[in-house]
């Protein structure tokens, strides 16, 4: 009962944010474009980056929806403050 209790306090907390398709796939392409160096008006200032598909919906979703990017690993280390901010959990 316990764990059943601490889960719905996390799902309670939980906010739900409605992204809209459209936007949400432009976000993928912009940042996709972007990391491999494309972009039309911003400017990599590394050498391109591939990316994997998951890393892109979540960037895109984080960018969609003006969030945070909470994560363990550098690999959003490109868009950092170009497209949100991120917070390194170490």
């Amino acid at each position: 009962m316990k764990k059943f209790q601490v889960l719905q306090r996390i799902f309670d907390s939980v906010v739900i944010v409605e992204v809209r398709y459209s936007d949400l796939i432009a976000a993928y392409a912009e940042i996709d474009t972007f990391s491999q160096g494309k972009h039309e008006n911003r400017l990599l200032k590394m050498s391109a980056r591939n990316m994997g598909k998951n890393d892109l919906w979540i960037a895109a979703t984080a960018y969609t929806t003006g969030s945070q990017l909470l994560t363990a690993d550098k690999d959003f280390n490109h868009l950092n403050e170009e497209f949100f901010k991120i917070a390194l959990i170490e």
